[in-house]
């Protein structure tokens, strides 16, 4: 094929922020997109800092120990100020290469792999703009290019649309689970809030607060078991072949995560059978820094799944997942995990201390009249979660015809 190279229709752009013009400080992820700068900026000389605008790629050429991925993202609106070991470059001609069309071939994860292959250096590796420039790739007329952006942004919109209707109805539920669960205005029978009606009330010495009569204070191991996951063998892993594998970084932040998936594909033993997950098994990373806020439900769409060592399982035998799950969020999991979490530069929790954390177990009629509210919204949110899933793996299909097209300007 006709393929181009880049540092014939790309230029760098080396502008620093004299007289401390702009303050909006940005990393660039790994992910491809701008996220706010971990950098304590106070005291911090910014004039030092390169200026990154509207339109104009911006780059980590520090690849070492970066997931095996670089950090590479298009400036989108507002100017920002950024590293001074960043690398920045613009388009020469938008007419001829279309600056998101050049994006969707950084986001493929055959052009990390090539990164990291041409990275060099002994103590740290980098990808400079030496590197960028003779990167190559298709390039198609504009208007091929311009097609192929706006079917990309078409699934990327829908994506976004989905997560924004997830978002308000976890937030419904976690709302409901407040007004019953934390103030206590759950229905009553006449189907009036039961504290401010005068509900049963006692003193409950251990929260130092009134509780509803006929509740009780217990752990996470009175209403569900903690279940580990198997120590698989790496030599019978699979990108391809196999059944999924559900490892520590495949857990994020209320949500699961699939660039990194791997399948498992050796023989079934009667240990291995036991880790198979099912639907609203409750999902936690126990290893990283963000223990205690990397957790999720395991959606039907999802399996089959198996569960890998280090990623706990929470599964009780009397179906109140979404109980179990909005106490999580509600009654602060994060928390609890940063004041038990053994390990420094690696923060680890354990079952045990999984098990211990502490919360109210209300009446089982109450309990099942609140999974019987949250099991619909839940079925709403799965059906987003799955149809997001496959636009996803659409977008990756997307993503890997690039490298077939043919390399000509019309």
């Amino acid at each position: 094929m006709n393929y181009k190279r880049l540092g014939d229709y790309i230029i760098e752009k080396v502008e620093f922020n004299e007289g401390n013009k702009y303050d909006l400080l940005q990393g660039v992820s790994n992910n491809k997109y701008f996220q706010k700068a971990k950098t304590n900026t106070i005291g911090v000389d910014l004039s030092k800092y390169r200026v990154a605008h509207h339109n104009q790629f911006v780059f980590n050429r520090a690849t070492t120990r970066n997931g095996d991925k670089i950090s590479i993202a298009l400036r989108k609106g507002e100017t920002c100020i950024v590293s001074p070991s960043y690398r920045i470059f613009e388009v020469a001609d938008e007419n001829v290469l279309n600056p998101d069309y050049l994006l969707m071939w950084f986001k493929r994860p055959e052009f990390d792999r090539y990164a990291r292959f041409k990275s060099h250096g002994s103590a740290h590796e980098f990808f400079d703009m030496d590197e960028m420039n003779d990167v190559e790739l298709p390039i198609p007329s504009i208007e091929k290019q311009r097609e192929i952006v706006a079917q990309y942004e078409a699934v990327a919109n829908k994506i976004k649309i989905n997560e924004a209707i997830c978002e308000k109805l976890e937030a419904t539920a976690q709302a409901l689970y407040k007004q019953w669960f934390v103030d206590f205005e759950f229905p009553n029978e006449e189907g009036q809030p039961h504290k401010s009606s005068g509900g049963g009330m006692v003193f409950n010495e251990e929260l130092e607060k009134e509780i509803p009569e006929g509740w009780e204070v217990g752990k996470l191991k009175d209403v569900c078991k903690v279940l580990n996951g198997f120590a698989f063998d790496s030599d019978f892993y699979s990108f391809e072949n196999g059944i999924k594998v559900l490892r520590g970084e495949n857990v994020t932040e209320r949500a699961l995560r699939w660039d990194t998936l791997k399948y498992y594909d050796g023989e079934m033993s009667p240990r291995i059978e036991k880790c198979f997950l099912k639907t609203n098994d409750i999902v936690i990373g126990m290893d990283g820094s963000k223990v205690g806020k990397n957790w999720s439900l395991v959606g039907e769409h999802e399996l089959p799944m198996i569960l890998a060592q280090r990623v706990a399982c929470l599964r009780s035998d009397t179906q109140i997942q979404n109980f179990i799950y909005q106490s999580l969020i509600n009654l602060n999991f994060e928390y609890y995990c940063s004041q038990v979490h053994t390990g420094t530069s690696i923060p680890h929790i354990s079952s045990k201390q999984i098990e211990n954390f502490e919360l109210i177990i209300p009446i089982k009629g109450l309990i099942s009249l609140f999974e019987n509210t949250i099991s619909k919204l839940r079925d709403i949110i799965n059906i987003h979660v799955s149809e997001n899933q496959k636009l996803t793996q659409l977008q990756s299909l997307l993503l890997s015809r690039l490298a077939r097209l043919e390399g000509k300007i019309n």
